[in-house]
């Protein structure tokens, strides 16, 4: 993901000179590709390492990096990140009174992957929505992003607004 984001600045910034360094970045970022082929599981999801069993958070990191390396011109297999959305899918657990709020938040995070791949999860987000008091200023913050990616565009969603007025209301101002 930072070598994406590296290539794609150099690209607009369009500076002569930093042809090796894009020819390096895209070498770098075509081997990464290919190391998630290879070490995505059965059932669609990454773990931590190789050998460790598929993991939500990890595969939700690797459906960013992946989506954004396909939106900058990489050559990403669709099909890879479909399977990873049906596994993260398979990963939501009801909410529950009992949940703690680092599981809501967790869900929150593969619930704003899931919106990022284009995949959003609008009826999981509801659910989260109405259980934002329990959620951490960061689960809202990608909550409300989340909205606003699932919205028509042009058109507004007014929970990313109410979250972020929850936001700014739970702010500490100081000198």
């Amino acid at each position: 993901l930072p070598n994406v984001m590296t290539y794609r600045t150099l690209q607009k910034l369009d500076v002569p000179g930093n042809e090796d360094m894009l020819a390096a970045l895209d070498r770098s970022v075509q081997i990464a590709i290919q190391l998630l082929y290879a070490q995505q599981k059965a059932d669609g999801g990454w773990g931590w390492f190789v050998q460790d069993q598929s993991n939500p958070l990890v595969t939700a990191y690797a459906i960013i990096g992946l989506t954004t390396a396909r939106e900058n011109g990489f050559a990403v297999d669709l099909d890879v990140i479909l399977r990873a959305e049906d596994f993260l899918e398979s990963q939501f657990r009801a909410i529950t009174p009992q949940m703690a709020g680092w599981q809501l938040d967790r869900q929150v995070f593969m619930l704003y992957a899931l919106a990022y791949a284009g995949g959003p999860d609008v009826a999981r987000m509801d659910q989260h929505y109405d259980s934002r008091e329990r959620l951490s200023i960061y689960a809202k913050a990608l909550l409300a992003t989340a909205f606003d990616m699932a919205a028509a565009p042009g058109m507004g969603d007014t929970r990313a607004d109410t979250l972020l007025s929850d936001i700014v209301n739970d702010a500490i101002t100081s000198a």
